[in-house]
């Protein structure tokens, strides 16, 4: 909700009164990249963050200018856009850009996450999936399967919303009792257990505390 909140800030405050997309194509592009670069100097007084915003700001202008051509590509190849897997491509494809772009926020400096773009590309080892490594780069094994199982319960969630059309909410209300209770007494347990993770574990550590 905080950054529903935020970005309903940027948009009525700043994007709207900039002209919005009630304006030429030009000036509608400045005005995404203006908002966007505004919202990553917000994040951080750094060149890293400001390269943050523009990219979101870039990857707005991208999809905008090849909207047509994606459609015409998806109409001469007959794509199903409405399928399953015609969805999971287009997620897994945002979910690429984004963390390529949260390399530069996350990095010291702009040097720095330029360095770690070419290591994956140069330097790229998938043995390092198998081999042990993984667990050397900032997750232990008990972290990152935690972790794992994390995601696992997110897309078991987000499963069930898609294919029936049904909230996780509205799933338990419709369990017995016991088996709502049980649920929603583990997912309190599990905030607590994890909610402040490790005995190492310093709130000064979270990155919006840095700012």
């Amino acid at each position: 909700r905080w950054h529903i909140s935020l970005s309903t800030w940027f948009r009525d405050y700043l994007y709207i009164p900039l002209g919005g997309s009630r304006c030429s194509r030009g000036r509608k592009y400045a005005n995404l990249l203006i908002t966007f670069t505004v919202s990553g100097l917000w994040h951080g007084a750094g060149w890293n963050f400001l390269v943050w915003g523009m990219l979101h700001g870039v990857y707005q202008m991208a999809g905008d200018l090849t909207g047509k051509l994606r459609l015409n590509i998806n109409r001469c190849l007959k794509t199903r856009t409405g399928s399953f897997s015609y969805r999971m491509a287009q997620t897994v494809i945002t979910f690429l850009l984004v963390d390529l772009a949260w390399i530069f926020f996350r990095a010291d400096g702009v040097r720095a996450a330029l360095e770690y773009c070419a290591r994956m590309v140069v330097k790229w080892d998938p043995w390092s999936l198998f081999n042990g490594e993984i667990y050397t780069l900032g997750l232990e094994r008990p972290e990152f399967n935690i972790l794992l199982a994390g995601i696992l319960v997110l897309f078991l969630v987000d499963l069930l919303r898609h294919q029936k059309g049904q909230s996780f909410s509205g799933f338990l209300a419709e369990q017995c009792i016991w088996f709502r209770w049980g649920v929603l007494l583990a997912l309190m347990w599990a905030t607590l257990v994890f909610g402040i993770y490790g005995i190492q574990f310093s709130s000064s550590q979270f990155i919006y505390f840095q700012f």
